[in-house]
């Protein structure tokens, strides 16, 4: 990396870091300048002028967005780990007067984010406002060593990586459908009944981790009729009258169009963890955030259990 450096071509500005990590994280101008606060032309001279200084381009535009290059993985490291020290400066300095301050990225499942993750971190910051949440909502897994969160809420154990992960709570899953549908076309009394009835599910080559494979778990071969990598979606359906699905106690709220079938019987248990990098363990503000989330979803074990 250092040899790498010495090859630029013209003065290095540090400050444009920050506007290629932003890029690089939201692979969208629009989005990375919201991030920022700032304008998106700000963010694309700010990376024009970092590809100037390292003489590479460090993007491509493609339809998905801006994607890195191998010489913007070179750079990669090099940025992550100023924006570490930057942070580790930044909370030795509040900390001597008192008060931690920064961002903290947040990545959750839709589901759960909304529904949980928001409103537990929207207390954290009435007793903490000068810590930055950011919370990520996606199906899909986050790079935690490429710090695009600082902590992830996962439903299985990382099998590699210098991931460290706490065991949050245990949480069910049971069978609902809608009390319209079930009037519509009976009320299923054991699993092999379910065979005939309309099912809503994952998109199978979506779905993030095999824990969510809960057809081939309960012995179901019906095809989803309804599919959406999105559990909110999934339950929106079924409150529709699309079929029968699988939801997690979290989103249910007692819902009182949605209908538990086939319970206690045949409910799911699963294991939530929240996983955090060894890169990121020592930020003050990244475990205030994770100790914080922890002690809540202890508190309320009850809203994740059938």
């Amino acid at each position: 990396m250092q040899s790498y450096l010495a090859d630029m071509q013209h003065e290095f500005d540090w400050n444009d870091l920050k506007f290629f990590l932003a890029l690089y994280r939201s692979k969208r101008m629009v989005m990375a300048a919201h991030t920022l606060g700032i304008d998106q032309t700000t963010i694309a001279r700010r990376v024009r002028q970092l590809e100037k200084s390292i003489g590479a381009q460090l993007f491509t535009k493609t339809p998905e967005g801006y994607e890195i290059t191998p010489a913007g993985e070179r750079i990669l490291p090099l940025a992550l780990e100023v924006e570490r020290a930057t942070g580790r400066a930044r909370e030795e300095i509040g900390g001597e007067a008192g008060q931690l301050s920064g961002t903290v990225r947040v990545g959750a499942p839709d589901g759960l984010g909304i529904h949980f993750v928001a409103p537990v971190l929207t207390r954290f910051q009435e007793d903490y406002p000068d810590i930055q949440i950011e919370l990520l909502v996606r199906s899909r897994t986050f790079r935690l060593s490429r710090q695009e969160a600082h902590l992830t809420f996962s439903m299985a154990l990382p099998t590699s990586g210098r991931l460290l992960a706490r065991r949050m709570t245990e949480y069910h899953l049971g069978f609902y459908a809608s009390r319209d549908y079930l009037a519509q076309h009976g009320t299923p009394k054991t699993l092999e009944d379910v065979k005939d009835h309309n099912y809503v599910g994952y998109v199978d080559e979506l779905l993030p981790t095999d824990a969510m494979r809960y057809q081939v778990e309960l012995g179901i071969t019906n095809p989803v009729l309804f599919g959406s990598n999105s559990i909110l979606a999934q339950r929106e359906a079924i409150r529709e009258g699309a079929g029968i699905g699988v939801l997690p106690a979290y989103v249910i709220h007692d819902d009182p169009d949605l209908v538990p079938i086939l319970a206690p019987r045949h409910v799911l248990k699963r294991t939530m963890w929240i996983l955090s990098h060894q890169s990121t363990e020592d930020l003050a503000r990244v475990r205030l955030v994770s100790e914080y989330l922890q002690n809540a979803t202890r508190a309320s074990r009850a809203r994740f259990v059938l």
